[in-house]
């Protein structure tokens, strides 16, 4: 059954745990799409960054918008900080793995040449371009081309957001709606370059669900999405878009944004209301996948590359057993890192963001626990 929740039961939440869940579920949908054979494809793995993009923009845009209403002003220069020590040691760690096995081991020489023309888009930060001067084989690493996309977000929209239009609900309302309007022609004005600037799009979304959430009399108009039959008729529309477009809703799809338009307003129905639907995403398997999500995103392909490789061809082999073996190898990786450096170095991060804030003489801004999966 579901219970609708109040703007200040809302506003009280310090944590999500069905976005967690909802991280899960993202994940898997990209694991799956390096499984070939059998039925996969018709999982729509691809449209699991759909779902990342939505959430990071919501994520990002709630913990900025709450820090404001507490402490009075945005710390940019902290955010920047937190968000390096979240992002950056995890992704050197990976790529410096892909060097040894490929550079220095001399695995995947068919992919050797692709690996070497991409390395210095990886160093940059710039993964994204990476797909743009490679047409052939799809370089190792490619999977990382989400998070280029998200780097510049987290710098643009801060900046943009929460110093430009600080304190501007309508401001913002405009800009993120002439977003999420303008970047889907990237592609036909600029072609493959331009393309590459419709993930924008959904990023904006989510921080537009964000900050029409986060306001009392807006709140209330987009509660009526949480209302049970409601969320129930978005989900499957979601599920119905999907099957409709197999093989993929990649980027260029005429209803690439369309589908994360959906996405949002699933996410809209989840935060505003308590239903069987966000229990399921709330539980403990759920969201310890979607804690360590990150981690898995980089290295699933090192379990099912090694898995499948060590397996007999033929379907059965490659599209049943390979999975199941595959997932729980690929959550162990997962988990390793996010204990040994992942966690350590976002503790690390938030402390000298802590300090920055200190050292200026203005107070720390609380530590909200949906930052951890930002």
């Amino acid at each position: 059954m579901t219970q609708l929740q109040t703007h200040e039961e809302y506003g009280a939440r310090r944590y999500f745990p069905e976005l967690d869940g909802v991280r899960a579920v993202s994940v898997l949908l990209v694991f799956t799409t390096h499984l070939d054979v059998l039925f996969w494809e018709r999982l729509q793995g691809s449209t699991g960054v759909t779902f990342f993009f939505v959430l990071s923009g919501y994520l990002i845009t709630t913990l900025s918008l709450r820090e404001e209403s507490s402490k009075g002003r945005f710390g940019l220069g902290s955010f920047y900080l937190r968000r390096v020590f979240r992002i950056y040691p995890l992704y050197l760690v990976v790529l410096g793995t892909y060097c040894l096995l490929i550079l220095g081991l001399g695995m995947g020489d068919d992919r050797r040449a692709s690996f070497v023309h991409s390395l210095p888009y990886y160093l940059a930060f710039l993964p994204e371009q990476a797909l743009l001067g490679w047409h052939g084989v799809e370089p190792p690493f490619a999977g990382a081309w989400s998070l280029g996309i998200e780097e510049k977000f987290y710098f643009v929209w801060p900046l943009l957001g929460f110093v430009v239009l600080a304190d501007r609900f309508r401001g913002r309302v405009v800009a993120l709606l002439v977003a999420i309007v303008a970047f889907p022609f990237g592609g036909l004005l600029f072609g493959d370059i331009g393309t590459l600037v419709e993930p924008y799009a959904l990023l904006a979304l989510g921080c537009l669900a964000a900050v029409l959430l986060h306001r009392p009399s807006t709140y209330a108009t987009l509660q009526r999405l949480g209302d049970g039959p409601t969320t129930f008729g978005i989900l499957v529309g979601v599920l119905v878009v999907a099957q409709f477009t197999v093989p993929g809703i990649t980027l260029g799809h005429p209803l690439y944004v369309v589908y994360g338009v959906l996405v949002t307003l699933v996410f809209v129905g989840l935060l505003t209301s308590r239903s069987a639907v966000a229990d399921f995403l709330s539980t403990r398997p759920l969201v310890f996948l979607g804690r360590v999500s990150y981690a898995f995103y980089l290295t699933h392909n090192f379990a099912i590359n090694g898995v499948q490789g060590a397996l007999p061809a033929g379907d059965v082999y490659q599209g049943v057993v390979a999975p199941v073996v595959a997932l729980p190898v690929a959550i162990g990786i997962a988990w390793v890192l996010h204990v040994t450096v992942e966690k350590p170095m976002i503790n690390l991060g938030h402390k000298i963001a802590h300090r920055n804030k200190a050292w200026r003489a203005l107070p720390a801004a609380p530590t909200q626990t949906i930052d951890r999966a930002g």
